[in-house]
């Protein structure tokens, strides 16, 4: 396999790249295809996982409990496998992804396209580690959660959050470790509102796990179309095709993520009731308007 002279790179979405083994003729631990115009530190692809020896049954177990399905591919010929994922490649690292001009470029560039529109659920953060000589990888999902965040939910108690990640907003969910158990395999329903209360307007996303059908266990989110930063959030939720559930418990650690689908139609309901409550909150007076107290006023009333 020869490597492509580097040159100015200018990077199209759907480029194929290999993660190079830096000093090696033509030893690699996976490809992916850029998933954004201009970098390739996201892309989507396959990363091998039967190197230097077969994937772990455990490790595969975790990856099912965090991400749901996943698809393993054959990629030498002498059998070993890889994972079909979403990969997030550290800063440090991205020198060693190379493209290349070998004669199965174009057809793994073919074979991967469908995973720009559809990416799978696993989705890993990469980086290439001299000690070891190896890619090392780790899920790309938080597990620690920031200080400010365990604070706010410390103070709040049971409930949820959308915070910005690595891999998308999340929306972090505080809940008993007994509940949690039993929400693994089961269905979640969505609902996006618009909530105009007499001084702010509420965006509020129900969540619904139907661990038990006549008394689900229910999430809200609630989002402020006047704060930059929840407006920013809101933006990226209208182009997310999937909504990342990420539970933690009594002592707020870590459990497990469910991955929902989020589609067309709820990212255009959702640009809808941002528009509207926008336009709610200019016609509001300066000296009413009052996000927080619009929150507490709903959950006092209504909940």
């Amino acid at each position: 396999m020869r490597e492509r002279e580097p040159g100015k790179e200018i990077i199209n979405k759907g480029e194929l790249y290999f993660l190079w083994h830096p000093g090696t003729e033509n030893t690699f631990s996976g490809y992916g295809l850029t998933t954004r115009a201009n970098r390739k530190d996201f892309m989507v692809g396959v990363l091998m996982v039967d190197r230097p020896r077969p994937a772990d049954s455990d490790w595969l177990k975790s990856v099912e409990d965090t991400f749901g399905d996943y698809l393993l591919v054959p990629m030498t010929e002498s059998g070993e496998r890889g994972i079909v994922c979403q990969m997030q490649i550290d800063s440090d690292s991205l020198a060693h992804l190379h493209l290349s001009s070998f004669d199965k470029t174009a057809a793994l560039t073919d074979a991967l396209k469908p995973l720009l529109d559809h990416p799978p659920n696993p989705s890993f953060f990469l980086a290439w580690d001299v000690a070891s000589n190896l890619w090392k990888s780790e899920f790309a999902l938080p597990s620690e959660l920031p200080p400010e965040l365990r604070a706010a939910l410390e103070q709040s108690g049971y409930g949820c959050l959308a915070v910005e990640t690595n891999v998308g907003v999340i929306h972090v969910c505080h809940a008993p470790d007994n509940d949690i158990a039993g929400f693994a395999n089961k269905p979640v329903s969505l609902q996006w509102q618009l909530v105009k209360m007499p001084t702010a307007p509420l965006l509020r996303l129900e969540m619904k796990i139907m661990d038990q059908p006549l008394n689900p266990f229910k999430f809200e989110s609630f989002l402020n179309v006047a704060d930059e930063e929840q407006a920013m959030i809101l933006n990226h939720l209208a182009n997310q095709d999937r909504l990342y559930l990420a539970f933690y418990g009594d002592d707020l650690t870590y459990h497990y993520t469910k991955t929902v689908q989020h589609d067309e139609q709820q990212w255009q309901q959702l640009d809808e009731i941002v528009g509207a409550a926008q336009e709610y909150w200019q016609q509001l007076p300066t000296d009413k308007r009052d996000f927080d107290k619009a929150k507490a006023d709903f959950m006092r009333w209504y909940i």
